[in-house]
């Protein structure tokens, strides 16, 4: 009971990590690219003839910082950031960024016992979190598809004015920045950031966010004393998102399935849809052996509905080209069936063929009828 309390515990409290450009740009001089200030002197401030405190031009402030939120929480593609855990199994975790569109920001956040896909909204002061998916081992891109009502929940990660002292909250949470120009070692460097602290009754967060960097510590402890955190250990730039894909296929004497296990590598902004009908169709070099879909056959959309049964349309080549006898259609329908249930994890799939129900010659489903994955018919 106490491993899943740490769990989820590490879920709910590590934060999303999204990061900007300039990795680990860390040079000796000042990371905000100030200049050096003017030195004063050492007894007093400047002062006017009449005693009065006066500003040197040019000089920075001790708290003066980047105002804008973007520049702390930046927008990333195509990278993957590594963070070292300690205090618990799950407080090591990566994460990718799936889609960055104008208005919204999809990640998905990794930390070896789920994979929790997230999200943000920006503003030009602040930062939200709107939705939250965990045990989301596939990419749909959630704000085109439609609303999941259980997954919809607002948290504001970052706040303007960046400074110490603004304060704001969450239902039962309340957040503030205790610090600026605060320096951070970890594996990844030394870095200057803004603390954001985050107290709720049972457990209180510190937050450390470099500037073009992002998140790169963590370090949260409960109410009894128990300390988890997380801090940055790589950040790889030009990386796709890797994810693991069983494809069903007819054995060798059309008796039964096998499975060939291969991998999505998707980019920011790929479909996992184009990738898969590349797959499918034979126009991935390594895996040309499979060839499931009937030529020239193209996915024109697919998706896991609120009810988790993927909806799928393809286009009348599936249809027309499905030359086989009844043997054939069975297999041909549910190899494709089979792998795309697995892919969502669920066992039921919408077949539509140009937004009308599937029919073949030996097979014909009615308005809204659902093929189920066909155990029976993969080997063991």
């Amino acid at each position: 009971m106490m491993k899943k309390y740490i769990k989820w515990f590490s879920i709910l409290v590590l934060s999303f990590v999204i990061s900007g450009c300039g990795f680990f740009s860390n040079d000796d001089g000042d990371l905000n690219g100030n200049e050096e200030p003017v030195e004063q002197p050492a007894e007093s401030p400047d002062e006017t003839d009449n005693g009065e405190e006066t500003d040197t031009p040019g000089q920075p402030e001790e708290d003066e910082v980047n105002q804008e939120v973007t520049a702390w929480i930046p927008r990333l593609e195509n990278v993957v950031y590594s963070y070292e855990g300690i205090g618990s199994e799950y407080a090591s975790f990566t994460w990718n960024p799936q889609f960055n569109k104008e208005d919204y920001y999809q990640i998905a956040a990794n930390n070896g016992g789920t994979v929790l896909v997230k999200i943000y909204e920006f503003t030009d002061d602040q930062i939200a979190r709107i939705f939250r998916s965990p045990e989301t081992y596939f990419r749909d891109n959630f704000s085109e598809i439609g609303t999941f009502p259980e997954n919809l929940d607002t948290e504001v990660i970052l706040k303007a004015p960046i400074e110490v002292g603004t304060t704001w909250a969450n239902d039962t949470t309340e957040y503030e920045i205790t610090a600026v120009n605060h320096e951070v070692e970890v594996p990844a460097g030394t870095y200057n950031t803004i603390e954001v602290t985050m107290t709720a009754d049972n457990s209180t967060v510190k937050r450390y966010y470099a500037e073009d960097i992002g998140l790169v510590s963590e370090v949260s402890e409960t109410a009894d004393g128990h300390v988890v955190e997380s801090h940055l250990e790589t950040a790889e730039t030009n990386a796709p998102e890797i994810i693991p894909f069983t494809v069903y296929v007819p054995d060798d004497q059309a008796m039964g399935m096998d499975t060939i296990q291969t991998e999505l590598t998707l980019y920011t902004n790929d479909p996992a849809r184009i990738a898969i009908n590349d797959l499918l169709t034979g126009q991935v070099e390594e895996y040309d052996e499979i060839n499931l879909l009937p030529e020239g056959t193209e996915i024109n959309y697919m998706f896991l509905n609120n009810d988790r049964v993927v909806e799928v349309d393809v286009s009348e080549e599936f249809e027309t080209n499905m030359n086989a006898g009844s043997t054939g259609e069975l297999f041909g329908l549910y190899t494709f069936v089979n792998t795309l249930a697995n892919y969502y994890g669920t066992e039921e799939v919408l077949l539509t063929v140009d937004g009308e129900p599937y029919e073949g010659g030996h097979i014909i489903l009615r308005e809204g009828e659902t093929l189920q994955f066909n155990h029976e018919m993969v080997n063991e």
